[in-house]
């Protein structure tokens, strides 16, 4: 009886023993788990469609994606308007999660022309861009600048704009028409302020008052001729420097 009790406490200390080391284990390959999953990941590459770069309350703080997957227009962590128009590249968000700039490019040639483009833009609160450092190839024209705008202090209606676009492709011209007057009244459209780059072969320093109307500029043609210019707020040249240059 002796041997055999004896016998079952060496059983039950061998057990525990193994219970010991295999919880010992178990508890280490939790630790290791946890460690790893908070770790950051090492890629040599890595290709997808679409990453979403987001803050703890949910909202996109960047987007970067391809064509099929490039997100539409969001305003305070909702969408409230989609494009027809893809937009490859990077679209940046505020802290509320509403737009406010990006990057975005393209380009292609198509039946022998060039259509080409890269546009980096900066927006308005709530708004949209105010500036702009772009490229681009359409056929004949050809631009490469930074250009400045004033923007409303209105938050944008996107709204509007969607439905501008919707009647201009239905061909309700009249409706088009009459939204987009609405838009330019209420400075929707924002207003050019200054521009500075090469424009189909001339470098162009352009200056606008707020009604958007060219006053000062600066040219050198692609020929070689410089002048400087100011004008009047109907567009109408009055001073040219140096004297007989067009």
């Amino acid at each position: 009886m002796d041997n055999a009790l004896n016998k079952l406490e060496k059983q039950l200390s061998t057990q525990k023993l193994i219970n010991g080391v295999l919880l010992g284990g178990l508890v280490a390959l939790g630790a290791l788990q946890l460690y790893q999953a908070s770790a950051p990941k090492v890629f040599d590459e890595i290709s997808v469609e679409r990453i979403n770069i987001v803050e703890k309350s949910g909202f996109n703080r960047m987007v970067l994606a391809n064509s099929e997957r490039s997100p539409g227009v969001d305003k305070y962590g909702k969408e409230v308007w989609r494009s027809e128009e893809a937009r490859p590249g990077m679209i940046f968000y505020n802290d509320e999660g509403t737009e406010n700039g990006g990057f975005v490019f393209r380009g292609q040639k198509k039946d022998g022309q060039v259509d080409h483009g890269l546009h980096m833009s900066f927006d308005r609160y709530n708004q949209d861009q105010t500036l702009m450092m772009q490229h681009i190839e359409q056929g004949d024209y050809q631009l490469s600048g930074l250009t400045v705008m004033d923007r409303s202090d209105e938050d944008m209606d996107f709204t509007r704009v969607r439905d501008y676009l919707a009647a201009s492709k239905a061909g309700d011209t009249a409706t088009a028409e009459a939204i987009y007057a609405q838009l330019e009244k209420d400075k929707q459209l924002g207003t050019y302020r200054a521009f500075y780059g090469t424009l189909n072969g001339d470098a162009k320093l352009q200056l606008h008052d707020t009604d958007g109307n060219k006053r000062i500029q600066m040219v050198v043609t692609e020929s070689g001729e410089a002048k400087l210019e100011f004008l009047d707020e109907k567009g109408q040249v009055i001073l040219r420097l140096p004297e007989g240059t067009h």
